[in-house]
């Protein structure tokens, strides 16, 4: 099968949301870079109605352009990765994909985890935010809830925390395959549980210690109900994704739930917000 390569120009801030347009439109590799994202999609994807709605994208964001459109062969997606992807130190963890050898030193935790996508490799901001905010949460003996678990690594490291159980869900249908994969990987895999799709996957009796969701502002403000809802009383929750030109229409949001905000922290321009439920 060959792919088509498109690379655009865009900020940082921008990418997350540009890319969940792209994946709409059957994207499904990516590769991001400060102001520069590439996108990847199989040959026969990519027609007339795409190109369309991906011009229409570009006047959407901000000083967005397109650089570039290439034909490319089949490849080993697995060596690509190797090139980019390289261990990390994020708060209490190392996190490092299996073609590493980098060894966790003894007061680390070592997450191992093989991305399918760019997603929840520990690269992006928000994923690292939320393993940094881990050392402020006692996961022992707790339930925990992962929206948006995309490879599953904090769902891996909530386990690796000391959590009983923790449940990630995911409407990718490339997340139920890479984020299990993962979990047996770390060795996890009888106390990670992943289902494919949205909320729904989520049983009205089911309830949990620890909520986390590392998703986009839209969605968050769509599923913030739910996710308040099943959490247990004295719970904590983090919520991710967010810019800080989303703060406020969050906070606004926040008043309306039985939620009191313990922290908010910050990389750039990215936010997470630590609430305790009431």
């Amino acid at each position: 099968m060959n792919y088509i390569k498109l690379v655009f120009s865009l900020k940082d801030r921008y990418q997350e949301s540009f890319i969940a347009e792209l994946m709409e439109m059957d994207f499904y590799g990516f590769e991001q870079f400060d102001d520069r994202l590439v996108a990847y999609v199989e040959k026969p994807r990519y027609n007339d109605s795409n190109r369309e709605l991906i011009e229409q994208l570009i006047g959407v964001y901000p000083d967005a352009r397109f650089i570039e459109m290439e034909d490319i062969e089949e490849q080993n997606w697995n060596e690509e990765w190797e090139k980019t992807i390289q261990p990390q130190f994020i708060g209490k963890f190392l996190v490092r994909p299996t073609w590493s050898d980098l060894k966790a030193p003894k007061d680390h935790i070592l997450l191992e985890i093989d991305p399918k996508m760019a997603f929840g490799t520990g690269y992006h901001a928000t994923t690292r935010l939320m393993l940094n905010r881990f050392s402020a949460i006692n996961f022992k003996g707790k339930n925990v809830m992962d929206a948006g678990t995309g490879t599953g690594i904090l769902a891996i490291a909530s386990v690796k925390l000391g959590a009983e159980t923790a449940i990630g869900f995911d409407v990718d249908n490339w997340s139920e395959v890479n984020a299990t994969e993962n979990a047996l990987i770390n060795g996890v895999n009888d106390l990670v549980e992943i289902r494919f799709g949205s909320t729904e996957q989520i049983e009205d009796d089911e309830y949990f210690n620890v909520t986390l969701a590392n998703i986009n502002r839209n969605v968050i403000l769509e599923i913030l109900p739910f996710l308040v809802q099943h959490t247990s009383s004295g719970g904590d929750i983090c919520l991710t994704g967010l810019l800080d030109s989303d703060e406020e229409i969050i906070r606004e949001n926040l008043k309306e739930q039985p939620v009191k905000v313990i922290d908010k922290t910050q990389e750039d321009e990215w936010i997470l917000f630590h609430l305790k439920k009431q």
